[in-house]
């Protein structure tokens, strides 16, 4: 579904300096004096592949209790959204978002001929590029190299993660890690480090704290790369996913509540991916294996709450995977026009279908 857009950007080039760039069509989108009161875009990226099916369950269908006996979540243990809709009971934390309207699921993401293999997966979401083919820069990088070929500032776009991950690599040099943190970052945390918000004590509540502190302390960063791993659960599936989504959803709250608290919440969006879903029969272990489509999340006031796109269907499979029915780079090219301010094609190389995942 293609969404308009115009008031979005209406907005966006109010509160930005793009005007100008934007009357011409097909012209970069110039960000070389980014202000403070930016929009961000913050990316999780819940690495390993994350079982769609135990995180939105579709308990009205009984294909799923066929073809996961002891993996299937009973009906009575789903927080329901809807007769045969609902969510693992672990993400019980980010209930009121979704009550609020701030949470949209986008079912069947993936991409053609998905690929298993962890790494190459992984590979193409970070660039957006085909299945077949390669692309040296990230997404995200490319966003940078359009709309801000000589910013030289690395700091518009930092990791929190372990390492600089490779959607923000580009030719124009953006992209760092608060590990390494410059004068600029270690200025910015430090202005918006006393808030007296409470974050699980956790590796990614601890990351998700650094970003509220950078985004109010007035760090001029447009985007943020955090992640959670674990979620290549082959065996012991049903405790170990239920303490990621528990300890992702309590830091995803305690996120939102610190950017309330700090007058931010218009101005983040935050989307989580991960590299594929998981198959739709059970293993012998406890657990289920590399599969291809699954859930992408939208959390934020800038957010149309709800479901979006279309759950696949348990029995009409791909060898044995649920099949794609929302191309994800349609998701990256509603945020790049929706949020970012950017043509998509600028930075995809195509057009793809959007959304209507924002307000």
């Amino acid at each position: 579904m293609k969404r308009t857009s115009t008031l979005t950007r209406r907005d966006f080039l109010r509160t930005t300096s793009l005007g100008l760039a934007a009357a011409s069509v097909g012209a970069p989108s110039l960000l070389a004096r980014p202000s403070r009161g930016e929009r961000a875009l913050v990316v999780l990226e819940l690495s390993g592949g994350n079982d769609g099916l135990n995180t939105i369950v579709p308990f009205g269908d009984d294909a799923y209790y066929r073809e996961r006996p002891t993996l299937a979540i009973k009906p009575a243990d789903v927080l329901k959204i809807g007769d045969r809709l609902g969510f693992n009971a672990s993400l019980k934390p980010l209930m009121p978002l979704w009550d609020g309207g701030q949470m949209a699921v986008v079912n069947g993401v993936g991409y053609p001929n998905p690929n298993r293999s962890h790494f190459r997966s992984m590979e193409i979401w970070h660039t957006a590029a085909d299945a077949d083919a390669t692309e040296p820069h990230g997404w995200l990088g490319r966003y940078f190299d359009h709309a801000c070929p000589e910013c030289g500032t690395p700091e518009l776009a930092v990791s929190v993660a372990r390492e600089v991950p490779h959607a923000i690599t580009g030719r124009a040099g953006v992209g760092v890690a608060v590990d390494g943190a410059s004068e600029k970052i270690g200025a910015a945390l430090a202005r918006g480090r006393v808030n007296g918000a409470a974050y699980p004590d956790t590796t990614f509540g601890h990351g998700l704290a650094q970003i509220a502190a950078m985004v109010g302390g007035g760090l001029d960063a447009r985007v943020y790369c955090h992640e959670i791993c674990g979620f290549d659960t082959h065996a012991n599936q049903l405790p170990n996913h239920a303490r990621l989504w528990n300890e992702t959803g309590a830091g995803l709250a305690a996120f939102f509540r610190d950017l309330e608290r700090r007058g931010a919440a218009e101005r983040v969006l935050v989307m989580a991916f991960s590299e594929f879903g998981r198959r739709v029969t059970e293993n012998g272990s406890d657990g289920c294996d590399h599969g291809a489509a699954g859930p992408v999340f939208l959390w934020g006031r800038p957010v149309r709450g709800g479901l979006h796109g279309v759950m696949p269907g348990l029995t009409d499979l791909d060898g044995g995977d649920l099949k794609m029915t929302v191309d994800f780079r349609g998701v990256y090219a509603t945020v790049l026009e929706g949020w970012m301010g950017v043509k998509p094609a600028h930075v995809l190389g195509r057009e793809f279908p959007k959304l209507a995942v924002l307000a």
